[in-house]
């Protein structure tokens, strides 16, 4: 099926290569990406976009979910600015960027448990392997076989030297340990989060094995859909530095100074936190690269 979505409203590379996912990839002129037990093959076509997928019977649904298609970024532009100019040039610097959503929490959840002292090409290698590995076969073609991601109670059963052959390292023994305590708590613990305060919620996350503040925040934000939540890495934490709070820029990034950066994006933002937080992340990712 073809769509209509106009260049400024989606830049699908910029989306799909800023760390807020990562199973998707350009195969010649279409994007294969994955979403929970679905595969999507898009393809741009100027203003218009062929969205099909084996197995997901309403495709275009499913793809204007993943990237919010609902939420207009002029819409978004206005809120931010009007709170704080400065963020024009930063969106105006990446038309297209949107803030994705994952449609499990518990892939989202597992995914950035790979991150912590990582790059995206090695999480993203990293993930395809536990897939290859771990996971399902959602679709065959030809000699390609798709594979959804794995689930808890397929990680919690995983051998620990198996995950340190497909490269996770020491991320081996926490990622099994945090599928044990999330399968331990029955299935519809993570979800139950989104009903929680912000605050709340991401307390309860970092009850599970390996979960820091910066993974709690990735999970509410992108799985959960808890728009408060402000994942904080290097990049994040420079660009707070640099632009935004200069009397940080000499100080470690501790618990005091993380709470002290979400709060100060709650008071200047509110609800529109975690848009603002991607296109500030995205403008820093982009210009250390460049």
């Amino acid at each position: 099926m073809r769509v209509s979505i106009p260049s400024w409203e989606l830049d699908l590379p910029l989306c799909v290569q800023s760390g807020q996912v990562f199973r998707w990839r350009q195969e010649g002129e279409q994007w294969l990406g994955y979403a929970d037990t679905h595969l999507l093959i898009v393809e741009p076509l100027g203003n218009r976009w062929r969205i099909e997928s084996p197995t997901a019977e309403q495709p275009v649904a499913l793809f204007f979910r993943l990237f919010r298609l609902e939420t207009d970024l002029k819409a978004v532009r206005h809120e931010l600015t009007r709170r704080d100019p400065r963020w024009a040039e930063w969106i105006d610097a990446l038309p297209g960027l949107r803030l994705m959503r994952w449609l499990s929490a518990e892939e989202c959840l597992f995914s950035f448990l790979c991150t912590p002292a990582n790059n995206i090409p090695r999480i993203t290698g990293m993930i395809e392997r536990l897939c290859e590995r771990y996971g399902e076969p959602i679709h065959r073609a030809g000699d390609t076989v798709h594979y959804a991601f794995p689930t808890a109670e397929r990680l919690a059963q995983a051998d620990e030297a198996t995950l340190r052959e497909l490269g996770f390292g020491y991320r081996a023994k926490t990622l099994i340990a945090a599928a044990r305590a999330l399968t331990e708590r029955g299935g519809d613990w993570l979800n139950s989060l989104h009903g929680l305060p912000y605050w709340d919620a991401k307390a309860e996350l970092m009850q599970l094995p390996g979960v820091g503040a910066k993974v709690a925040d990735c999970v509410l934000l992108f799985g959960l859909n808890h728009m408060l939540a402000v994942p904080i890495d290097t990049h994040m934490w420079q660009a707070v530095g640099k632009w935004l709070l200069p009397d940080l820029a000499d100080k470690s990034l501790t618990d005091k100074t993380y709470r002290q950066v979400v709060e100060w994006f709650h008071d200047r933002f509110g609800e529109w936190t975690g848009w603002a937080h991607q296109y500030l992340f995205t403008a820093h990712l982009l210009g250390s690269k460049g």
